[in-house]
Formats: structure tokens, C-alpha cells, sequence
């Protein structure tokens, strides 16, 4: 089964690059939108930067550094890194009524579809 939207693989990175994270993510479809459901812990909402270029919807999640100046760990669990996503829309969406949220480190995106690719009911007569 393929799915309507397809993540897009990032190349590798050289050291002395950004580290990114491939955030989890969810998608769902009804018969009016794509729903994104895009977890980026430790992001606030001023670090979400959304983007969108021909088919390609890009999120990016900017984690804040809240370690106390003297924080020297002595276990460190906690992956470093800000998150990019990319996913490939296969389908045209209506870019004016996008809508996104954020709360608690969980980024919401509604897509709606064009109205060319919904599907239409025909009336008999």
C-alpha cells in the first residue's frame, strides 16, 4: 500500500554539520485533509519554522539550550540535535488554508486538499 506522502531521505552529514534528527511522526487522510501529527520534544513554539516548496513540506524544530552553565553530566541519554522532516505531498494541497499548532512538543498540521483531487459525490437525476 503507498501512501500519499513519502519521506524524504536526507544525505549523510560531515562531522562539522548540523546534526539532525528524523523527528516520529504521524499521518492520517480523510476525505477533506492530510493531518500531520509531528512529535518534537524540547522545541517550543517559537522554534518551528514550517515551510512549503512545490511538493514539499519541510518542518524543522529548533531545541532551546536550557542546560545550567555548569552542567557537567555524568550520563548523557539525551540525543543532542534539532529535528528536520521532509515530506513529498503527491497530491496537490490548498496552500491558503493550511493550518498548524503547537503544544507541548507536538506540532499539529492540517492540509486541506485541492479541490481538484477531492472526491466528488454525482447526483442522479
Amino acid at each position: 500500500m503507498s501512501t500519499q506522502l513519502d519521506t524524504i531521505q536526507t544525505s549523510e552529514k560531515k562531522a562539522s554539520e548540523r546534526t539532525w534528527q528524523r523527528p516520529h511522526y504521524d499521518v492520517s487522510e480523510s476525505e477533506e485533509a492530510f493531518n500531520v501529527r509531528v512529535h518534537l520534544p524540547g522545541v517550543r513554539r517559537d522554534g518551528v519554522d514550517i515551510s512549503l516548496e512545490e511538493d514539499t513540506l519541510t518542518v524543522v524544530g529548533t531545541r532551546a539550550n536550557d542546560l545550567p552553565e555548569n552542567w557537567r553530566p555524568l550520563r548523557r541519554e539525551i540525543r543532542s540535535g534539532d529535528y528536520r522532516l521532509s515530506l513529498r505531498l503527491n497530491v496537490p494541497v490548498n496552500e491558503a488554508k493550511i493550518k498548524a499548532s503547537v503544544e507541548n512538543g507536538v506540532l499539529d498540521l492540517s492540509l486541506p486538499k485541492a479541490d481538484e483531487v477531492k472526491p466528488r459525490k454525482i447526483k442522479i437525476s
